[in-house]
């Protein structure tokens, strides 16, 4: 019986990590703690997978225009954040809804574009 007790023990333990060992993540927590990919590798979709260095701002999921924003479980590549941009105006639409003076400083704040152009209302 006490083996029995043990065994069960041992799998509920187990049942409560993660694929690496740390705990598992509680009630409304996401569960990407193993969904972690580096620089220019697939990231999003339905997986949630996420990037190194997204949750410090290093690096965003980055998806092309025809990816729809992730939409769809579309997926992106994960990006380096530029640390730099030019002053340069040419307006973008991110997919957050934002305009952002060019495509650098989109990237800069994480975000992907969606469009050239400012935002349009509906858009």
């Amino acid at each position: 019986m006490r083996a029995l007790l043990v065994t069960i023990l041992s799998v509920l333990a187990l049942a409560a990590c993660t694929t690496d060992g740390d705990p598992a993540p509680g009630p409304g927590e996401p569960d990407n703690s193993w969904r972690v990919v580096g620089l220019g590798e697939a990231c999003g979709g339905m997986a949630g997978i996420m990037c190194e260095g997204e949750q410090t701002g290093a690096a965003y999921c980055s998806y092309a225009p025809t990816a729809q924003c992730g939409a769809a479980d579309q997926m992106g590549t994960c990006t380096a954040r530029p640390q730099m941009c030019t002053r340069e105006y040419r307006p973008v639409c991110g997919c957050d809804g934002q305009t952002y003076g060019n495509s650098c400083t989109a990237a800069a704040a994480g975000v992907s574009v969606v469009s050239a152009g400012a935002c349009v209302a509906g858009r």
